[in-house]
């Protein structure tokens, strides 16, 4: 616990300053982030026998976040249905080179699957972090997603008698993601002020990010549940995985943009 404790210490303040001040240091953060868990995800399916494509997976994952940062500096619009596309048929193109013929089928879609749950979600934090001048819309997920996780592992860990979803994570509780989704409300509720947001605004979002933060969270444990292994990697002192940090983000994100353009900033 001390070493969780000390870990957070020393790489929230970096992750905060990198996400106010934005730029290359922003993307860089993003970048690392990126390459960490999709690099990840691939060793954990190399342990269920699959063998996607790295080096393909790595450049579409580089691919879309800096995509994603020069679209934005420049006011492109991003091509999303170009950029899949092309994505899609590189990784089936390079499969022949995998020679695996008679698992062709799910080499490609683990790759597939990697550099879109990875790559493609990830691109988002520049998306929201470009919404406002210093990222105060990134700022206000971070916090609301940190809040709900200590607190539904805390809580969880001292108070928790009802398995949430065992089959997936056996360790989560009913009660600690009630406890970590009441937070979460609580959080959005205060630093929504700060986001610019009214209140009504930053409880529905708080409560959007509740819900899907926690079933983002449980789909990275059914990965790390099929392919046996507890912790995405050991990179992180005391936390397991880079993936395993970012899990409640992944789905949370592009969610938590549609509604700030959708509804919000409309």
């Amino acid at each position: 616990m001390l070493v969780r404790i000390l870990t957070a210490l020393i790489t929230v303040p970096i992750i905060i300053a990198c996400v106010y001040f934005g730029g290359v240091a922003f993307l860089l953060l993003v970048l690392a982030l990126a390459i960490a868990s999709i690099n990840e995800f691939y060793n954990m399916m190399q342990k269920k026998d699959f063998r996607p494509a790295y080096w393909v997976g790595n450049f579409f994952t580089i691919f879309f976040i800096v995509f994603a940062y020069y679209a934005l500096k420049k006011n492109w619009e991003p091509a999303h249905s170009a950029i899949l596309t092309g994505s899609a048929l590189v990784t089936m193109v390079a499969t022949l080179f995998l020679k695996r013929p008679k698992e062709a089928i799910v080499d490609i879609a683990v790759t597939f699957l990697g550099m879109f749950y990875i790559g493609w979600f990830f691109s988002y934090f520049l998306f929201i972090r470009a919404l406002t001048e210093r990222g105060a819309y990134l700022l206000f997920l971070l916090i609301t997603i940190w809040a709900l996780d200590v607190v539904a592992y805390f809580f969880g860990t001292k108070f928790g008698k009802h398995k949430l979803f065992p089959s997936v994570s056996p360790k989560k509780t009913i009660e600690g993601a009630a406890a970590g989704f009441m937070v979460c409300l609580v959080a959005a509720g205060i630093f929504g002020y700060y986001a610019g947001f009214d209140m009504t605004h930053s409880l529905i979002l708080g409560a959007l990010i509740g819900f899907v933060a926690q079933l983002s969270d449980l789909v990275e444990s059914l990965i790390k549940r099929d392919a046996g292994v507890k912790d995405s990697s050991s990179l992180v002192p005391g936390h397991g995985g880079v993936l395993d940090r970012m899990d409640s983000f992944i789905l949370t994100a592009p969610v938590v943009y549609y509604y700030l353009v959708w509804v919000i900033l409309r």
